[in-house]
């Protein structure tokens, strides 16, 4: 029972481990998100202040609406930046879970390829068609995962241009002024 136990605690504290670091990456995720929210609020106020300061010095009720249109505008764009520093924070998060998850799933990916071929080293004799077909199905299996991450790289690069392409598109919002 205590062998058991000892070969289990390497797998036990890789599995602790993997844990801990994807608590920190969440809470660094957290930590950019809170500062995101900070200073849009801080940007929110200075727009706010700069709005009251703007209308109290308005008398003619015809440029009344001509700066309502203008704040309008002013907030259309500020919300669009927001909304997309939002999703490029998102998006490195992403990027950041996605390196963690590959690189630990090789390791494993690979300790288990390990466990197959040593234990197909070890088969009685007269085995050698079903070890040929468990080989073949690994061959398989192995090619098939190269083949999906290779897909989903792709479909991650054709997502990327497909927002830089927007971003392009879209009118460049500017950060409201501080004051």
């Amino acid at each position: 029972m205590q062998t058991q136990i000892n070969q289990l605690k390497p797998q036990i504290a890789a599995n602790v481990d993997a844990a801990y670091e994807i608590a920190n990456l969440a809470l660094s995720q957290v930590e950019r998100a809170t500062q995101l929210a900070i200073e849009q609020s801080k940007q929110n106020a200075a727009f706010a202040r700069g709005q009251f300061d703007a209308v109290s010095d308005i008398k003619d009720p015809a440029a009344v609406f001509q700066f309502v249109q203008s704040q309008l505008e002013a907030s259309a764009k500020y919300a669009a930046g927001v909304a997309a520093e939002a999703f490029e924070l998102s998006q490195a998060f992403q990027a950041e879970l996605s390196e963690y998850a590959e690189t630990h799933f090789d390791a494993k990916h690979a300790e288990v390829n390990k466990l197959i071929a040593d234990t197909l080293k070890k088969a009685p004799e007269g085995s050698e068609a079903a070890v040929a077909a468990v080989k073949q199905a690994m061959d398989a299996g192995n090619k098939a995962v190269a083949e999906a991450r290779k897909a989903a790289k792709k479909s991650a690069e054709l997502a990327k241009q497909g927002l830089d392409q927007l971003k392009a598109k879209a009118p460049a919002a500017k950060p409201a002024r501080r004051r």
